[in-house]
């Protein structure tokens, strides 16, 4: 394109002058009207000359311009970009990290978090950006999930330690108080065990949500009967297919949420729901 404006420019240059010595010809020789009319296409051909210098001047002006504006953008973006994935990294830290046991509810931190999200979509920060940015938040998420299942589980070893403390009150028999003793001796190591010595968050950090609850769980001969443990499992594996389906959304999916504040508001109504079923 560069090369036909400079081919342009030279013809109308060449034609321009060629004019302008024919005008002065004519206009010798006393033919007016011929060096009028080569006078008014040396002129012609000046404005198209100059015409094509201003335009290209004022073309490549704009274009620097442009692209002055659009580095200045680019730059601006990126800043903008950089100051939301910073507080998009701080809102998640404090959703995931404050008032663990309060409200809001699940569903309402995550409906915050998929915002923030939307806006660092629109924003395009990177996937690993935002991998790094929602880590905190899915620790978080398997932690709550372990210590629901952990509440429930412990409701069912009070339930069965009430029921069997009954049992061998009313009937003063020996074989009730040896039930009642076994499972004494039983589930008093295991609630050592799984008590602060645990450190279930420090097991989370590097470990699935399956794999720390079955560390937790009491093993098959331990103070849960194997019809027990099977209601147990049944509940393991509802839960853990919330916790999953919100690690691969990246943060709660709406199931999960409700699942979750509706769970957590019933713990002790879902440990008599599981001892229940484990009688059947």
């Amino acid at each position: 394109m560069e090369k036909l404006r400079e081919i342009y420019v030279f013809v109308a240059f060449l034609v321009g002058v060629g004019c302008l010595l024919l005008a002065a010809f004519q206009a010798w020789s006393g033919n007016m009207k011929s060096a009028a009319g080569l006078g008014t296409a040396f002129v012609v051909c000046g404005i198209f000359l100059f015409w094509s210098q201003i335009k290209t001047f004022k073309v490549w002006e704009v274009q620097v311009e442009l692209r002055e504006t659009l580095d200045r953008a680019e730059e601006i973006i990126g800043r903008v970009r950089k100051l939301a994935a910073i507080s998009a990294r701080a809102s998640y830290l404090t959703i995931a990290w404050g008032n663990r046991l309060g409200t809001p509810a699940a569903a309402e931190k995550q409906a915050v978090l998929d915002d923030i999200d939307d806006q660092l979509a629109e924003l395009k920060v990177t996937p690993d950006e935002r991998a790094a940015i929602i880590r905190p938040w899915l620790k978080m998420i398997k932690a709550d999930f372990f210590f629901l299942y952990a509440r429930v589980v412990r409701g069912i070893a009070a339930i069965k330690n009430k029921e069997l403390v009954a049992a061998a009150h009313a009937t003063n028999s020996q074989e009730a108080n040896e039930a009642a003793m076994a499972h004494s001796n039983l589930i008093t190591p295991w609630s050592k065990k799984t008590n602060a010595d645990f450190k279930a968050m420090d097991r989370l950090e590097n470990k699935s949500l399956a794999e720390v609850i079955d560390e937790w769980m009491p093993e098959k001969g331990g103070w849960l009967s194997d019809k027990e443990l099977a209601a147990v499992a049944a509940f393991k594996a509802e839960l853990l297919k919330q916790a999953a389906d919100s690690e691969k959304k990246g943060g709660y999916t709406r199931d999960a949420a409700n699942y979750f504040d509706a769970l957590s508001k019933l713990e002790t109504e879902k440990s008599q729901e599981i001892w229940n079923a484990s009688k059947k």
